[in-house]
């Protein structure tokens, strides 16, 4: 028997979306990943749905690096797709193993860039799965796509929701730059100016789908990372394998005193001529307030930054040649800008999550061996101290300046307090929001790095201290991560802000599909030379975690 607030009948997204039949759907190996030598089923189901909309929808473009591949951190996801290079109008649904009996308010997970549901929100989603809530995530077609398509499609995913549970409105919990789509979304009315005609015709105007949003590391008030720290260009400079775009056009090798022998990087910098591989990147990024590393020299070997003036500001260096931010700003549109205009609904219910600790820990061989060459040069412990000095208080314990020495933590952004890559600033900008009233429920800062904040409890906390004390003197640094991951205990602390009141809770109907298979208690299966089962979903999502904090993340 559903509440009486129930609205019933058919969500509609885009107008020619049909919320009701996925192109496909998927029960077998898909909704399994390998962790730990166990094959463990994350899901009830992946589907792919498709949007027939072709003017705001198109190909976006991607290299050998964007290509989906079935892998440890994109489990199915190219099987899924039907392709590794899916059309912008595709996404895929992750359909959580309790959907058949779960109850109240559904819940989406929205990853943020390079991610998908499959990794990111692994630990979130199985906890939120095992309380028998209704869980859902999406994983876009572009890992680095357009916002506005992303923002379309966060709109389908909600109305394929609403119309197999029946619920009116949903709960949203959306990552990074996963939060700028959906705060586009809930933005969205007639006569909003987004500077796009394609969106301000074909985009779904918001219509209280929502009841709350819980935005994790969101760059509100944008990004300035390439053009900030702009010795990051020379890890981008080949446009097959490139993760992220450069803040060149650009590089000369020899120097610029020969100028005709250089390499081209419109492929991969942030300006739409040539390939275009990350056009959502430019919509994130805004000018930031704090000084620029260059200007700092008490940051040592971190302010040596190529042409950090050129490339901010648009010339040429000794090395490069640079549009600069600010023309990066104008072709992205200049959103950032834009939202604080525009406004959410006043009606959704917003929450804020930020980090406040830039040390990441890192599971990527070639990045490690990269920070513990720079570890040569770079007394961890005294720079730490410089950067409490300058006002942004970083603490680390021996193990984990040892865990810096070696590459298995990082050091990400230190000019101004941030999670390591979104300042604390912006991903608090509540002004991005507030232009038509709506209203911040909470503002929580933890102790966290950018995709810590996602995974925090007292579970992985112990999962973490407990590889520390079993493994070798390299494995240390866990401790104190750890630790910080049993003090904030994020996860938990979601389960409050989507807490369903008593008198409310609301009973999904039967899936339109039946998703047969295993039920939730017998998620896991042996493979190959694996024996025994897991405990419980949270454990394995917990695990899976652990994992992806040690081994090599690609994206």
């Amino acid at each position: 028997m559903f509440a009486p607030w129930i609205a019933m009948g058919t969500a509609w997204a885009t107008d020619t979306f049909d919320p009701t039949t996925p192109a496909a759907r998927f029960e077998g190996d898909e909704t399994y990943t390998v962790v730990e030598g166990q094959e463990i089923r994350l899901w009830s189901a992946l589907e792919r749905w498709e949007d027939p909309d072709r003017e705001l929808f198109r190909q976006e473009a991607f290299n050998e690096g964007l290509a989906w591949v079935d892998a440890d951190y994109s489990p199915y996801v190219a099987t899924a797709f039907g392709t590794p290079t899916p059309p912008s109008s595709h996404f895929l649904l992750h359909v959580g193993l309790s959907e058949p009996t779960a109850v109240g308010t559904p819940v989406l997970y929205v990853c943020g860039a390079g991610d998908n549901g499959s990794r990111g929100f692994i630990t979130m989603a199985t906890h939120l799965d095992r309380l028998n809530r209704p869980v859902y995530a999406i994983t876009f077609a572009h890992p680095h796509g357009d916002v506005f398509q992303q923002a379309e499609a966060v709109a389908d995913a909600i109305s394929v929701i609403r119309e197999r549970t029946g619920a009116a409105q949903i709960d949203v919990v959306a990552h990074s730059k996963g939060g700028i789509a959906a705060t586009v979304f809930v933005s969205n009315h007639r006569g909003a100016d987004w500077g796009n005609q394609a969106y301000e015709r074909i985009g779904t105007p918001y219509g209280g789908e929502i009841r709350n949003l819980v935005l994790i590391a969101t760059p509100l008030g944008g990004i300035d990372t390439a053009f900030r720290w702009s010795s990051l260009n020379l890890y981008g400079l080949d446009a097959d394998l490139a993760l992220a775009p450069t803040s060149w056009n650009r590089y000369y090798p020899s120097g610029v005193g020969v100028p005709l022998l250089f390499e081209d990087l419109t492929d991969q910098d942030f300006l739409a001529a040539g390939r275009d591989l990350f056009p959502g990147q430019r919509q994130l990024l805004a000018r930031q307030a704090a000084p620029l590393p260059g200007t700092q020299s008490w940051l040592g070997a971190w302010a040596l930054q190529t042409d950090w003036r050129t490339t901010y500001d648009g010339g040429i260096g000794f090395l490069s040649r640079s549009d600069g931010i600010d023309a990066a700003i104008e072709e992205g549109g200049d959103l950032v800008a834009r939202l604080e205009t525009v406004g959410a609904d006043p009606d959704v219910a917003i929450t804020l999550l930020a980090g406040t600790n830039p040390l990441m820990p890192n599971g990527d061989d070639d990045l490690a061996a990269q920070f513990e060459a720079l570890g040569r040069f770079t007394d961890y412990a005294d720079l730490l101290q410089e950067v409490t000095d300058h006002g942004f208080p970083v603490a680390a314990d021996a193990d984990e300046l040892a865990g810096l020495d070696n590459g298995d933590l990082v050091l990400g952004e230190i000019t101004a307090p941030s999670d390591g890559l979104v300042f604390v600033s912006s991903a608090t900008k509540e002004s991005a929001l507030t232009a038509r009233g709506a209203q911040i429920r909470e503002v929580r800062l933890a102790n966290l790095s950018h995709l810590d904040l996602l995974y925090a409890s007292p579970i992985t906390g112990d999962l973490l201290q407990q590889a520390a004390d079993d493994g070798t003197p390299d494995d240390r640094w866990m401790r104190g991560v750890g630790q910080r991951y049993i003090d904030e205990d994020t996860i938990n602390w979601l389960d409050g802000v989507l807490a369903d009141p008593p008198s409310t809770t609301v009973p999904t109907t039967s899936p339109t599909v039946d998703p047969g298979g295993d039920t939730p208690e017998t998620f896991a299966r042996p493979c190959g030379s694996c024996s025994g089962r897991v405990g419980s979903p949270l454990w394995a999502g917990s695990v899976a975690a652990l994992v992806l904090l040690r081994r090599n993340r690609r994206r």
